[in-house]
């Protein structure tokens, strides 16, 4: 996959996320995070293409580190009790999650 397609898909997976998320409803949350998100995290935010997408000068360090940051917030909630959409709109770690991934958006 080339680098412009890689940016793409990344930029993608932040869309997915953000605060934005908490005045839709239950379905959209469950499409946006459980099944868009989640996998873009997995593959885009994956250190590798991470690397890929600031050797090319595509991403900054600074976004570099708090993309991989947001990926081990999100695999570290996965394997916490907080996971669920129930605790989607009231959890403080979702809403680092959601902020971050608006923080990253924001980035150059």
């Amino acid at each position: 996959m080339d680098e412009q397609k890689l940016l793409e898909l990344y930029n993608d997976t932040l869309e997915k996320c953000g605060v934005y998320l908490l005045s839709e409803d239950d379905e959209v949350i469950a499409y946006n995070i459980y099944e868009e998100f989640d996998i873009g995290v997995h593959s885009f935010l994956y250190m590798d293409n991470l690397k890929k997408l600031y050797d090319q000068g595509l991403i900054s360090l600074d976004k570099l580190n708090d993309s991989h940051m947001l990926r081990d917030l999100v695999i570290q909630l996965q394997n916490s009790g907080e996971w669920g959409i129930e605790n989607f709109r009231t959890s403080k770690k979702w809403r680092k999650i959601m902020e971050l991934s608006d923080r990253l958006r924001l980035m150059k």
